[in-house]
């Protein structure tokens, strides 16, 4: 049966009945979380899981309706059965599995790194994690509330002290070191992402207002353009050694799944106008009668998305690691 047309102010009777019964079934098995960010993200991987099809931003915005019109009541008279039971094992499952893996990483990377890392800095590194143990297949409620849940969760005390609780422990010993080195290089350049995401921003709102997917090829584009200036940024030069893949899919996990969009700085705003420039020429180019743009402009000369540059490496140098704290 094709997904139902979930573009309506609301959510079809079925499906939220549906989501209800999981919710239902979930607090009954599991308990329920006090965070709403948490509980959203329960509701979008039961969607999910409901209806594998269903666009990502479909999902959030049904999760988010759900969400808003439910009560108590709802939870306590819906019906719960071996369906919806099911349903609510396999999203706790999946939720269970990618937090134990990113606390895995955070408790592998404190041992490791030892950087000095306080409570408020959790987030950010969650934040940072979740791309990379979710390989993508991920919604924006589903991450905020892994976010969440990973914050909530993680015992940041014991980690400093190199104790590795026994549920993560397979997790460290497994992935988590290999792991905890890229995490490590994610926030080494975070700078230069967050310097690249204002610049992305910037463009879209001066020159594509109607872009709504962030490709590769524009995140790229960007970033050369930030490399060439990056003392208008007061960026780090030794940054101009990065990866930029996985810059470049943090940026596009932050645009396109989190959909947060920094407010551009003055420098970004100046910088968007190379952006442009590389853009117009892509779009312009031809060599040998074949257009290379193709495949970077989408039909509606919107989303730029080819493999042209996104899986271009600025250099085979190793990422720079942060220095292992002496404290």
């Amino acid at each position: 049966m094709p997904p139902e047309d979930l573009t309506a102010a609301a959510p079809a009777p079925e499906t939220a009945a549906t989501l209800i019964s999981g919710l239902s079934a979930y607090g009954r098995l599991y308990g329920l979380p006090n965070s709403s960010e948490q509980v959203q993200g329960i509701l979008g991987t039961l969607l999910r899981l409901y209806q594998p099809d269903l666009p990502a931003a479909l999902v959030d915005t049904v999760a988010q309706q759900v969400l808003d019109g439910l009560t108590p009541d709802d939870l306590k008279n819906a019906i719960v059965d071996r369906a919806s039971s099911a349903l609510a094992k396999a999203a706790h499952r999946w939720q269970q599995q990618l937090s134990d893996q990113a606390k895995g990483v955070l408790t592998s990377y404190v041992q490791r790194y030892r950087p000095t890392v306080t409570p408020d800095d959790l987030s950010s590194m969650a934040t940072s994690v979740i791309p990379l143990v979710s390989d993508g297949a991920i919604t924006r409620s589903e991450a905020l509330g892994l976010v969440s849940l990973v914050v909530q969760t993680f015992d940041l005390e014991s980690a400093l002290r190199g104790v590795i609780p026994a549920e993560l422990a397979a997790r460290v010993n497994a992935t988590a070191p290999a792991l905890a080195q890229t995490l490590a290089t994610v926030l080494n350049q975070k700078p230069m992402a967050e310097a690249v995401s204002e610049t992305v921003a910037a463009y879209v709102e001066k020159y594509a207002p109607g872009l709504v997917n962030i490709g590769s090829d524009l995140i790229a584009t960007a970033l050369s353009a930030v490399l060439k200036n990056q003392v208008d940024f007061d960026l780090d030069l030794q940054l101009a050694v990065i990866d930029q893949t996985l810059l470049i899919e943090q940026v596009s996990f932050q645009l396109n799944v989190l959909r947060q969009s920094p407010p551009p700085s003055k420098p970004a705003w100046a910088i968007a106008e190379q952006v442009n420039t590389a853009v117009e020429q892509y779009r312009q180019t031809q060599s040998s009668g074949v257009d290379i743009t193709a495949g970077l402009v989408s039909n509606d000369g919107l989303s730029i998305s080819s493999p042209l540059t996104s899986t271009r490496r600025l250099s085979d140098r190793p990422p720079q690691i942060p220095p292992r704290s002496n404290s």
